[in-house]
């Protein structure tokens, strides 16, 4: 698993979610757990928040408009996450990400 794929995960909600993957790919090597965060359909509210990136169906793998939720970061077991991932944001959509991660913690973060 690497920084930027995108999962659909099992959050114990009814439908299943879009999840993208935050963690170093060498935390990601270990059996059990990774770092993501949520994104939301919300797209209206959020999309102008700093601490939100949105995306539009069809990039990525997203079947519809959505944001990444950067202040929603959690970890999950890898087996509540499908097998394959259903898309990879490119190294601009990642930049961005983690630049708005990098907002809600009060740091200028720069992806590796």
């Amino acid at each position: 698993m690497e920084p930027g794929e995108i999962y659909m995960a099992d959050l114990g909600e009814t439908t299943r979610h879009p999840v993208i993957i935050v963690s170093r790919e060498e935390l990601n090597r270990g059996d059990r757990l990774v770092v993501v965060l949520c994104t939301s359909q919300k797209v209206a509210i959020r999309s102008t928040l700093r601490h939100c990136v949105p995306f539009q169906a069809g990039q990525f793998g997203f079947t519809k408009d959505c944001v990444a939720q950067c202040e929603n970061i959690f970890l999950v077991a890898k087996d509540s996450l499908d097998a394959k991932p259903i898309g990879m944001l490119n190294d601009i959509a990642l930049r961005d990400v983690v630049k708005a991660i990098g907002h809600v913690i009060d740091s200028d973060c720069e992806p590796n």
